[in-house]
């Protein structure tokens, strides 16, 4: 009985007196667009880690010996958060690019683990594709404060640089919560 009640309800669009607020429709059309958006950015944002990481802030030691092609600023805690958010931000958009190559590639898709709708893997895709967005400015503003450390003025803006990023981005991103959107 209880299950033919809550059946009803769902059927008036209410469960426990609160309108049931439905899903909007998404069309296969939208979706491919937002994959071949979330491609583009995490080709990107991948290439641009891995470009930071092999021209490294502050240059390399060229002298011969056991310190020869070490980092320069090495022993800088701004150099080591540069290194560690550089290599996240490189990472999750790998990852994005794996979710998204993999539901096409034809071995894994035989696969019933691989056999996901496109559907499903957007949002973790774009969560992803989100984290990956913030460790790149967060890489930036570190790489930039590590190497502008002698000029007090640009270190002031380098060090402002990931407060005024979240300050804009908060707002809009608190306002995303349709499915549309992603």
């Amino acid at each position: 009985k209880e299950i033919k009640k809550f059946w009803e309800e769902i059927e008036n669009d209410q469960v426990a007196e609160n309108p049931v607020h439905r899903l909007p429709t998404i069309s296969p059309k939208n979706l491919e667009k937002k994959r071949e958006a979330h491609l583009i950015v995490a080709a990107l944002i991948a290439t641009v880690a891995f470009a930071a990481a092999i021209t490294v802030p502050g240059g390399l030691q060229s002298e011969k010996g056991s310190e020869q092609g070490t980092a320069l600023l090495i022993d800088e805690a701004a150099f080591k958060a540069f290194v560690v958010t550089n290599a996240m931000a490189f990472i999750f958009s790998v990852c994005v690019l794996t979710i998204h190559f993999g539901f096409q590639d034809n071995i894994l898709f035989k696969l019933r683990l691989w056999r996901v709708s496109i559907i499903y893997e957007t949002p973790p895709a774009f969560g992803l594709l989100a984290s990956a967005t913030v460790a790149m400015v967060i890489a930036f503003s570190t790489g930039s404060y590590v190497v502008l450390k002698p000029s007090h003025e640009l270190v002031i803006v380098s060090y402002l640089i990931c407060p005024a990023f979240f300050s804009v981005m908060w707002p809009i991103l608190s306002n995303k919560v349709s499915v549309d959107n992603i």
